[in-house]
């Protein structure tokens, strides 16, 4: 809250006290003596003005180009599909150092990590000598909930304004009460399209994650991944008949990528937060590092998260905290034909994908989790505990948790695997990512990998 509090304060003077058990009163009392000294002389304005958000509804969104920030790959696909329903949407690159640099240097050091890569990314594209700021806008959603991500977008309207583009909206998109609204401003069957989509990629990404590591030609995998993307996003917004038949030409290229499993991998479970587990460039490789080291790795699909905010708000609807009936009758409506136009797809993947073919339902995790962790703490905490069990049933040899330094949700998760660890018997890793580099890194990775191969040859037989 301290980049808002700066806002609100607009130049006043403020002090701000972090205290822990090493803190000592000297220092405490010479900062405060400090500050007196620096108000005495300070210049005090009037308020400040308020942060003006503006929903993806709006009718301003069909005159801009809408920049999407890179997460993940499925930003690709759904900026195809906005563009199939008219909308002009633009995936931002992925992340870099240059975007790490300029995102910590509008922001204050206390956010949490995404939201300093998003700001970074944001505010690379407005330096872009072709950035028209007059027809442009930037894409972020909004949730409530115990996680900071519900903030991003203030902060960048704020970051946006204090840099003179306060013409700039920051397109807002709403996952709780205005979701319908916002999500019809998407385009012309927007929803449909990118759920096929969505589906058809997080099965090739199943596929690439359980292959790689048993490769016989080193990048083959990923060559055949990256052709086939770049196909995916041309062909969003084709019907179900002709994205079936794609599903299987897509299959058939793995399937011709030869492979040796002579010399088996522990298959590693990775949870936490959504961006940093999603986004390499976050979390420092951690894919390219673990399979390094010999794993195989699990990622949850982005339709893990889609059904969970679909089930919270159906709950939502049901209890009439938003929406109603109405609304949950729409809503389970949506699902149902999502299901239906998704099934066709996946099912030409089946023969190819070992591990989590299908996803369970949200209340099958939640349930999973709730030996944990209480469902009211909503968000990915649950999600990852559910997960976890989920691993463990699928046989896998260790889990990974992953979180932004200073993640409420994923600090929640990191306490709750010490039980989950003596329930199970597997090995579990904690990582927390902030941009810097950790020099113990490798020698905690290769000490869990080596826990992940004594657990697979006691509990997987002929390994």
């Amino acid at each position: 809250m301290l980049k808002f509090f700066q806002n609100e304060t607009e130049g006043k003077p403020f002090l701000t006290i972090e205290i822990d058990e090493h803190s000592a009163d000297a220092g405490i009392i010479t900062r405060c003596e400090a500050f007196i000294d620096t108000i005495r002389n300070a210049s005090t304005r009037g308020t400040s003005i308020p942060i003006s958000m503006v929903s993806i509804s709006s009718n301003h969104a069909g005159s801009r180009r809408i920049y999407i920030p890179y997460m993940i790959d499925h930003g690709y696909v759904l900026a195809a599909a906005m563009r199939h329903g008219g909308v002009d949407a633009e995936p931002l690159p992925k992340s870099d150092d240059m975007t790490l640099e300029i995102g910590r240097n509008y922001t204050t050091g206390k956010e949490c990590y995404p939201s300093i890569i998003t700001t970074g990314d944001i505010v690379k594209k407005t330096m872009e000598p072709d950035f028209d700021a007059d027809k442009s806008a930037f894409f972020m959603p909004s949730a409530s909930g115990p996680c900071r991500f519900g903030q991003y977008n203030r902060l960048h309207r704020m970051i946006l304004d204090e840099i003179g583009l306060p013409q700039v909206p920051i397109f807002v998109f709403d996952q709780t009460g205005g979701y319908h609204r916002d999500m019809s401003a998407l385009g012309r069957s927007f929803r449909l399209h990118a759920w096929r989509a969505i589906a058809i990629l997080d099965s090739m990404q199943k596929i690439v994650l359980e292959r790689r590591p048993y490769e016989v030609n080193k990048g083959e995998i990923d060559a055949v991944y990256s052709h086939w993307l770049d196909r995916l996003i041309k062909n969003v917004g084709q019907d179900g008949d002709k994205l079936r038949e794609f599903s299987l030409q897509a299959r058939n290229a793995f399937d011709a990528v030869k492979i040796d499993r002579i010399n088996p991998a522990p298959k590693i479970g990775i949870v936490g937060e959504i961006f940093v587990r999603s986004n390499e460039f976050a979390n420092d490789l951690l894919i390219e590092r673990l399979e390094a080291l010999g794993a195989q790795c699990g990622l949850p699909p982005m339709e893990e998260w889609l059904d969970y905010i679909d089930h919270q708000r159906k709950r939502r609807n049901r209890l009439h905290l938003e929406g109603g009936w109405r609304d949950w009758t729409r809503q389970k409506l949506t699902e149902i034909i999502q299901e239906r136009v998704a099934e066709p797809i996946r099912k030409e993947f089946d023969d190819s994908i070992e591990s989590f073919r299908r996803e369970l339902p949200t209340q099958a995790i939640i349930d999973r989790g709730k030996t944990y962790l209480t469902p009211a703490v909503e968000g990915e905490a649950i999600l990852s505990m559910g997960r976890v069990v989920e691993y463990a049933e699928h046989g896998f040899d260790g889990i990974v948790n992953i979180i932004p330094f200073g993640c409420m949700p994923g600090t929640i998760v990191s306490l709750l695997l010490h039980q989950f660890r003596h329930d199970y018997g597997l090995p579990v890793l904690n990582v927390v990512v902030e941009g810097t580099k950790d020099p113990g890194r490798d020698i905690r990775f290769e000490a869990f990998m080596q826990q992940c191969r004594e657990h697979m040859l006691q509990n997987r037989p002929g390994h």
